[in-house]
């Protein structure tokens, strides 16, 4: 008889008008989830939270994982849990953490609880901390390390007490969570899809998709277009897609190679991107989590040049990327591997090697199986 789950999570995470970073690595854990033969696993759908103090929290930047009002939904997720005979708890990103409390204390070891993280909150404001985007007040960058001092604090208490494993995205970020004191982690490489585009690139084409409000995403950006003023770019004409709005035609204002073209819906993205002579991956730090929308460009087969730290959290067998880690050497990478067809075709080539060697889902499964619940 097959163990019966839940995976936890807001019903947004995993489904969206448009899809993103969220929405992508929740299907895809979701996903993996259901291979696994020896477990059923459904959906069990939360709310944010509605609760005045945790919205005013939210509000002032000074949120401590009260996304959720997890008093709110105690009852209901204990009663459902009960009657259904639920024996694990996927909890589907690390700011539905405060769950894992009421489950494990009124369970036990009855059911184990395991959360797919995609990234804990003190990672990204730590960065926050160290590299602002704006100006920040005395007042406020005191206020920031106080709740930099809570984030960790909760993760590490959560980790220790009510967690009985942690499935992260990255080598990096299990490192994290060994450290914050998880009873058990397992790094999962990025699962890798074939979805090639008809690729007709343009000579000079070059596409960035993202959040340009993430600060990873933002300051990457900056450095790089920075840096390619001061060269010679050529004919290079960079297409950026994402929101919000406002950032994007900034960025296209003060950088006369950039143009915005909003945020497109999937299909409108395929048809864009299929004309991309290279699509960009500009990260410079190691943030949470993983870059989500380098398995997408993966799966459309399309070249790809990106650093080091935008690799993490991804393994295949065959193919290369192009990588590079400087700024100097990634803009002469842009120009170069974008000005020859016959070198876009070979990028091309190897990028969709690296899409058909990944790991499937069903040995990712495995992998979670054998490493949580199989002795349990």
């Amino acid at each position: 008889m097959k163990l019966k789950a839940i995976f936890l999570t807001n019903k947004s995470s995993l489904y969206s008008p448009v899809t993103g970073g969220v929405q992508l690595c929740s299907q895809e854990f979701l996903e993996i989830l259901k291979s696994i033969k020896q477990i059923e696993v459904e959906p069990y759908y939360v709310s944010f939270t509605k609760n005045i103090i945790h919205r005013i929290q939210i509000k002032i930047g000074f949120e401590n994982y009260s996304m959720y009002d997890v008093n709110k939904d105690k009852y209901a997720l204990i009663d459902y849990i009960k009657k259904n005979d639920i024996k694990v708890v996927f909890i589907n990103m690390a700011s539905l953490v405060r769950y894992s409390k009421i489950i494990k204390e009124y369970f036990g070891q009855n059911v184990l609880i395991i959360m797919m993280s995609h990234g804990n909150h003190s990672g990204d404001f730590i960065h926050l901390i160290s590299k602002p985007i704006h100006s920040v007040n005395v007042f406020r960058n005191f206020l920031n390390k106080i709740r930099l001092g809570l984030l960790l604090s909760t993760e590490s208490i959560y980790r220790v007490k009510y967690l009985d494993g942690v499935v992260t995205l990255s080598e990096t970020e299990k490192q994290i969570e060994n450290w914050f004191g998880a009873k058990n982690t397992l790094f999962i490489p990025r699962r890798l899809n074939v979805d090639f585009l008809a690729h007709k690139p343009v000579l000079g084409r070059i596409g960035f998709v993202g959040r340009l409000d993430h600060p990873p995403n933002l300051q990457g950006l900056e450095i790089l277009l920075n840096a390619l003023k001061k060269v010679k770019a050529g004919n290079i004409e960079i297409r950026l897609i994402g929101k919000p709005e406002n950032y994007g035609y900034k960025i296209a204002s003060l950088h006369p190679s950039v143009t915005y073209l909003g945020e497109l819906s999937d299909v409108d993205l395929e048809k864009e991107a299929s004309t991309w002579a290279l699509q960009l991956n500009p990260v410079w730090w190691y943030s949470t989590g993983a870059s989500t929308k380098l398995a997408k460009a993966i799966s459309w087969g399309i070249p790809i040049l990106t650093t080091t730290a935008g690799m993490r959290g991804y393994m295949w067998e065959r193919g290369e990327l192009l990588v590079a880690d400087t700024t100097e050497t990634f803009c002469a990478c842009m120009i170069e591997q974008t000005s020859c067809i016959d070198k876009i075709n070979k990028n091309s080539d190897q990028t969709k090697l690296v899409a058909k060697s990944g790991f499937s889902g069903e040995r990712l499964g495995e992998m979670i199986y054998q490493k949580f619940i199989s002795e349990n």
